[in-house]
Parts: structure tokens; sequence; C-alpha cells
């Protein structure tokens, strides 16, 4: 009984979890890197090449 409760509540966590990911704005993550990248470069004064 213990386990199905267990395996229930990850169950719902997890459908939470995803519902709240569904509702983020997505993200362009290797524009964000290169931007961090450039920036980084800025910072230490490295030209771009």
């Amino acid at each position: 009984m213990f386990e199905i409760v267990v395996i229930a509540l990850l169950l719902l966590i997890t459908g939470l979890l995803l519902h709240i990911n569904s509702k983020l704005p997505a993200r362009d993550r290797v524009q964000e890197a290169l931007e961090r990248d450039r920036n980084r470069k800025k910072k230490q004064g490295v030209d771009e090449t």
C-alpha cells in the first residue's frame, strides 16, 4: 500500500512539474551560450576573431 502511495505522489509531482514547465517561455540555449561567451570575452578584454 505504501509503495502505491509513493508512486502516485511521484506521478502527481512529475505532472505538476511538466505543467509548470510548459508555461515557461521557450529558451534558445545556443543563443544564450553565445551571448555568455561574448560577454565573458568582453570582460576579459579579448577581441573576437
